[in-house]
């Protein structure tokens, strides 16, 4: 069993294994891509494809999205690698996939608020996720995610005339 320093309850070795991960990149792809892709995708999944499915209404579109996203995310694996967070740059690549295909009723959020701020508050509220495990996913630190949660909540907020 692998053990990692992440939030507990995430893993999802028994949803996304080798033979998932075979059906939805380029079989040669599974062969050049390095372990920690492997591992980056199986520790994320859990987590991407819930925020898929709340993103565009459907477990069928969530799974989809989510796969788009980390195939993308092979692709660009060493620019993922070279930048100044990996799990920050793959989730712009599932933010930006998710926006593509969202319900009206987080469409109106994100005309609200900006991409990262909406996002926030769907891994927390809709989602549930802890802080942690919402920085977790975005690539934030837990304080850094409570600023950009806290930052979306002030922004809904009705402008008030003092």
């Amino acid at each position: 069993m692998l053990m990692r320093s992440s939030p507990p309850g995430l893993r999802a070795d028994s949803e996304l294994d080798d033979r998932h991960l075979a059906a939805w990149t380029d079989p040669s792809a599974t062969q050049r891509l390095p372990v920690s892709y492997t591992v980056f995708c199986c520790d994320h999944w859990t987590v991407y494809r819930r925020f898929g499915t709340a993103a565009v209404g459907s477990t069928h579109g969530g799974m989809g999205i989510a796969r788009a996203a980390l195939c993308d995310l092979g692709e660009q694996w060493e620019k993922a690698l070279r930048s100044s967070s990996p799990a920050a740059h793959a989730w712009d690549l599932l933010s930006r996939r998710a926006s593509e295909r969202r319900t009206a009723s987080l469409r109106g959020l994100h005309h609200l608020l900006g991409r990262d701020e909406a996002d926030a508050l769907v891994l927390r509220y809709k989602l549930g996720l802890s802080p942690l495990q919402a920085g977790y996913a975005m690539g934030l630190s837990e304080p850094d995610f409570e600023l950009l949660r806290h930052r979306a909540l002030r922004d809904l907020l009705p402008t008030r005339a003092f």
